[in-house]
Formats: structure tokens, sequence, C-alpha cells
């Protein structure tokens, strides 16, 4: 066997290599949990909306996710005036990136077109990685910088979110392959949502989930299923 032979032999086994690991990262990605799949929902779900009247609830809260079931936003939104809502977008690596908030103010005079004036304010959301800990620094223009702290395990999943502003802390397990992360109490969890505070919502297993729903109860939660057009 020449050397030419051999290059291209040794270039042929690295390419071969690389793109089965480059397949391996892509299927077992920290930042993309499937949810979907842990829910025992289709694929093709675009969000899943929950509401409740108990508890003093009055918010739609909306989980938005990706082809791959991964969570993208997490939404709530006021059911009474419908005066407010606020989203909270996420990177493909399980932490946030920014809020927008939208406040449309009915109590004054409407536009040219009888629109009410609509506000709309983002709020970045600043990292500093500290080893296994990722500090976020979330701006407040009321109550100035909140802070919550973020704990990675050697794969780069969410173990654990200390929320600094709120004095709360939230750990989480992963029983199986698929990085969906769950509280210890064996709940579905979702990490974004317990660093800004939002509603933790008791999501129902996939034996409790009706096959092709598109609305249901579950528990105290009126849950709503959209899906995709494409």
């Amino acid at each position: 066997m020449n050397i030419i032979m051999k290059r291209i032999i040794i270039i042929a086994v690295a390419v071969f290599v690389f793109s089965s690991l480059s397949a391996i990262t892509k299927t077992q990605q920290p930042g993309c949990p499937n949810y979907l799949k842990a829910l025992g929902l289709k694929d093709n779900v675009k969000n899943i909306g929950a509401f409740t009247e108990e508890c003093n609830i009055y918010d739609y809260c909306t989980y938005e996710f990706d082809s791959m079931g991964r969570l993208i936003s997490y939404n709530e939104a006021e059911t009474v005036e419908a005066a407010y809502y606020w989203t909270l977008f996420i990177d493909s690596d399980g932490l946030p990136t920014h809020i927008e908030t939208v406040f449309i103010n009915y109590w004054t005079e409407p536009d040219a077109n009888g629109n009410p004036p609509v506000t709309t304010t983002r709020s970045n959301i600043r990292r500093v990685q500290e080893g296994a800990v990722v500090k976020l620094f979330i701006e407040d223009s009321e109550e100035g910088e909140k802070q919550v702290n973020v704990t990675l395990d050697d794969k780069g999943r969410i173990i654990e979110v200390d929320n600094l502003s709120l004095g709360e802390v939230h750990r989480y397990r992963y029983v199986d392959s698929t990085n969906v992360p769950y509280y210890y109490n064996g709940l579905l969890a979702f990490p974004q949502v317990d660093m800004v505070g939002g509603h933790r919502i008791d999501f129902p297993s996939p034996q409790n989930i009706p096959e092709n729903a598109t609305s249901f109860k579950y528990g105290i939660w009126e849950f709503e299923v959209h899906y995709r057009d494409d």
C-alpha cells in the first residue's frame, strides 16, 4: 500500500469518526432536552398553554418548543385585562438570553387607527461563568439587576438554580439519557421558569395526555395544545 493510499484511508477514517461524534453531540446536546418526547406528545407540537383559576393565578402561561422538543420561550399573559404580558427567550444551551415585556394601555386615547398605545421593553440577561456556575444578571428597571446562579454538571446539564433575588433554590435530577430535568419529587421541571420566578405548573405524565390532544385538564390546570402548520 503506497503512501497516498494510506493518507486517503486515514482521512476517510478521520471524517467518519468526526461525523459520528458530531451526530452523537447533536442528539445528546445538554441544552436540548426533548420535552415533547418526555410528555408523550407529537413532534409537531408548537406550544402548550396552561391556565388555572385556583391559587389566585390569573395568568395564561405558554411553553413554546422547537421541532426538537426544546423549550425556546416561556410567556405569561394577563387573562383579566389582557393588558400586560412578558416572554423569556431561551438559547440552544438552555440558558435565557433576554426578556421582552409588552404593555397595552387601554386607559388612554387610541391612535388614528383606533389602536391603544403599546410599550415594548427588552431586559437583557448578562452571563458570567465561574467554573460549573453560570451567574445570570437580569436587568430590572424597577428593582435593579437581579441575580440567578445556575450550576451545571460535568455534562453541561442544569442541576441547580439559585434565584438569589427570590431566595429560592431548585435542584434537578436526570433519570435517563434524554437530558430532561425533573424535580426530586418526580415532577417534570423547567429550570428556565425557576430562573425568572415564573409559575411552576404541574405537567401531566404521558399516560394522562389524550392522543392528539388539543385541550385537556390535569389537576388544577387547563391545558391547550397547538400544532405546527408545516
